[in-house]
């Protein structure tokens, strides 16, 4: 019999219920989170709430279930809203505010999260 090679498996990239997911340092909905890319929600946040010009090391990009944000990427200014979506390339300065209460999912890539693979015999 063949030597069974080692088979890896990711602990959260099956699935991840909603009302067990965490949540991050800002109150994002961690969602699933697979080998090269992570899913989080932003739910209800706040009219006014701003985050200030800033770069990531990775790309995210997102969908607005409800609201509406302004957002800056690369000194380009422009509005999002419901059913609208956007990208933010990994490096590029970008910023935003919340002009209507606003639900958003992100997708980053590589994940935001790190490495959780683990390896099994």
């Amino acid at each position: 019999m063949a030597e069974q090679a080692k088979m890896e498996r990711h602990p959260e990239t099956v699935l991840v219920r909603g009302e067990h997911a965490a949540r991050g340092d800002e109150g994002e909905k961690l969602l699933v989170n697979g080998r090269s890319m992570a899913l989080r929600l932003w739910e209800r946040e706040t009219v006014g709430t701003a985050k200030p010009e800033h770069t990531n090391p990775y790309e995210y990009v997102a969908y607005v279930i409800a609201g509406a944000l302004r957002v800056t990427i690369n000194n380009h200014c422009f509005e999002v809203r419901q059913g609208d979506s956007y990208c933010v390339p990994a490096g590029e300065p970008y910023a935003l505010e919340i002009l209507q209460e606003a639900t958003v999912i992100e997708a980053t890539s590589p994940s935001d999260r790190g490495p959780h693979t683990i390896t099994e015999e």
